[in-house]
Parts: structure tokens; C-alpha cells; sequence
């Protein structure tokens, strides 16, 4: 889980990240997104509804300027993968190298903005710093007798 390979990233025109859950009102993530962005690697995402307005909200990144990331809207887990599987055939139906090189040089900065923002201890401690305020909402809500 703590290793990043360069060939993977190398070798690959983009990430198809499928995270552990794929819920309607979770986000949650893994080391499964850290690991495309540390690599400055193009990403389409499975995960949680929301999840990349997540990332968003974290400061991160996505890249809906370049193809179709609607399939985050969908709340519905069965038509969320049937949209993420629609726009990977489009992607590569579509993207010959030459575009892929394209989206690669035209993506460039937004790629580094989230290496940047990845490593940046200000932006860190204040999305910790908002999780374990939720942690701690909940456990003293948990408290209450019933």
C-alpha cells in the first residue's frame, strides 16, 4: 500500500481508480487516489457519490475540462459504474496517442496543483483537523442516552 511503481504510471495513459466503497453518502478514500496523484498521473475515479467534489472541497483537481466526470452526480451506485464504464470506452474509442499526449501536455499544471496541494501541511491540517471534528460530532452524539 506504500509503494508507488513508476512502470504502472509509465506505461498508461491514465488511472481507473476503484475505491473500497461506493456508496450514496460516504466518501471515503484511500491510498488508491493518493498514489495517480503523486505519480502526476491522469485519473478516472469508482468511488463514493461525490467523491471528486470531495476532492474538490480538499483543493484538489479533476479533470472535467477534458472528458466527462458526470458519473460523480450519479447517486445511484449500478448507474454510476455503467457511466464510468461508458465514458472509459469513449476515452478509448476516441483518444488516440496523439490526444492522450495532448491531455497529458494540456493537464500538466492541474497534475502538479495536486501534487503540490498532496503535500501542502496547511491544506493537511485543516482537512484533518475538519475530519476529526466530524469524529468527535458523532462519538458525542453517539453518547447521548436514548
Amino acid at each position: 500500500d506504500q509503494d508507488i511503481y513508476e512502470l504502472p504510471y509509465i506505461d498508461t495513459v491514465c488511472s481507473i481508480v476503484s475505491e473500497t466503497n461506493d456508496n450514496d453518502h460516504d466518501v471515503f478514500m484511500t491510498e488508491k487516489i493518493w498514489k495517480p496523484m503523486l505519480a502526476q498521473h491522469v485519473f478516472v475515479v469508482h468511488g463514493n457519490y461525490l467523491y471528486l467534489q470531495k476532492l474538490k472541497e480538499m483543493g484538489f483537481k479533476t479533470f472535467g475540462n477534458y472528458f466527462d466526470e458526470s458519473y460523480d452526480l450519479e447517486q445511484d451506485s449500478g448507474k454510476r459504474i455503467d457511466k464510468i464504464v461508458t465514458l472509459i470506452k469513449d476515452l478509448k474509442a476516441n483518444c488516440d496517442n496523439k490526444k492522450w499526449q495532448d491531455i497529458y501536455l494540456q493537464t500538466k499544471a492541474l497534475r502538479q496543483h495536486n501534487y503540490d496541494t498532496f503535500f501542502d501541511e496547511r491544506k493537511l491540517s485543516v482537512q484533518i483537523n475538519k475530519t476529526l471534528e466530524l469524529f468527535l460530532e458523532f462519538a458525542d452524539r453517539s453518547q447521548v442516552p436514548s
